[in-house]
C-alpha cells in the first residue's frame, strides 16, 4: 500500500518503458467526489481523517488527484493522494486508481504505496501495466508490477534492491511442495540488507518444522502469519516446530547478519 509524496508530472513522451498522459485540470466537482469515495471505501482512513486537525475540509484541500487515461479510451481514471499522515508512512503514501462508473467512480487498484504511478508501455487485459516504486528501508528500495485482471489491478511481481550495490531479488518467494510430498529445501542467499521472505500455505492445526543450516550462524529465520504478522518464533531462530493457528498463507521470513550468507532451509508441513 503506497502513497506518492510528490506530485506526477504526466506527459505525452514515451520514456524508456514508461509512458505517460497530459496532466489535466480535474473539476472541483470530480474531486469532491473522489474525496467522498476514498473515505466512503476505507473506513480506517475517514476515521483517522476525521480525527485530524481540520477534520475532512482540510484533508480534502491537501488532496491532489490525476487525471489519466490507463486503458486508452479518452476518459479519464483518477490517481488520488490524500497527502495526509493518515494515508502516508515516513516516506511512502497509499496511491488510489479509480476509474468512471454509471453510478459514480470505483477503486481499481489495490494495495499500492511509494511515490506515484509510472505507466509502463505494456499492457494487460486493455489497461497498461503500472510500476510503483518505494522506498522499502534506508538501504533499500522497492519497485511492484501491476497488471489488470479484468477487474481490478493486482500486484504481479515486486522485487527490492540494495541501494548501494544495486543488487536485486524478489521481494518474495511461493514455497511449493512436490505433488505427493509434505516437506522441501531451498537454498538462497541473505545479507543484512536483503532478506528472503518465503510464503507457505498451511491449513490450521497442522504442524509446521523449519529447519535452517548456514555457516557461523550468520542466517536466522522468524515464522509468522501472512494476515496479521503475528510471530510465531523469535528473531533467532535456527530450528522450530510448531502447531499452525489459521489457515492460509504464512511468512518465512530469512535474515542475515553480514554482507551476504548462503542457507539451506528445509520446511515441512503436516
Amino acid at each position: 500500500m503506497i502513497h506518492k509524496l510528490a506530485a506526477l508530472l504526466f506527459v505525452t513522451i514515451v520514456t524508456a518503458g514508461t509512458v505517460s498522459t497530459q496532466q489535466r485540470e480535474v473539476p472541483k466537482e470530480i474531486r469532491s467526489k473522489l474525496f467522498k469515495q476514498v473515505l466512503a471505501d476505507y473506513s480506517d482512513v475517514r476515521d483517522c481523517v476525521e480525527n485530524e486537525e481540520g477534520g475532512t475540509r482540510a484533508a480534502e484541500e491537501k488532496m491532489t488527484v490525476e487525471a489519466v487515461d490507463v486503458n486508452r479510451d479518452g476518459v479519464s481514471e483518477y490517481e488520488v493522494d490524500l497527502s495526509s499522515p493518515c494515508t502516508c508512512g515516513m516516506v511512502n503514501c497509499s496511491i488510489y486508481l479509480y476509474r468512471q462508473t454509471p453510478t459514480g467512480y470505483e477503486s481499481i487498484l489495490e494495495d499500492a504505496a511509494g511515490y506515484g504511478l509510472e505507466l509502463l508501455k505494456t499492457a494487460s487485459n486493455g489497461y497498461v501495466d503500472l510500476q510503483v516504486d518505494a522506498r522499502d528501508t534506508a538501504a533499500t528500495r522497492g519497485s511492484s508490477i501491476f497488471k489488470f485482471d479484468g477487474k481490478k489491478y493486482r500486484e504481479a511481481r515486486t522485487t527490492i534492491t540494495d541501494v548501494e550495490t544495486g543488487e536485486t531479488k524478489p521481494a518474495m518467494r511461493r514455497v511449493q511442495f512436490k505433488r505427493g510430498t509434505s516437506s522441501t529445501t531451498l537454498q538462497g542467499k541473505v545479507s543484512i540488507t536483503l532478506p528472503d521472505q518465503l510464503i507457505v500455505g498451511a491449513k490450521a492445526g497442522q504442524v509446521m518444522t523449519v529447519q535452517l543450516t548456514a555457516p557461523r550462524k550468520s542466517v536466522r529465520f522468524t515464522v509468522m502469519t501472512y494476515k496479521t504478522t503475528n510471530l510465531l518464533t523469535d528473531n533467532n531462530t535456527v530450528g522450530w516446530h510448531g502447531v499452525l493457528p489459521e489457515t492460509g498463507d504464512y511468512i518465512i521470513l530469512v535474515e542475515g547478519n553480514g554482507k551476504g550468507s548462503a542457507y539451506s532451509i528445509s520446511i515441512s508441513i503436516k
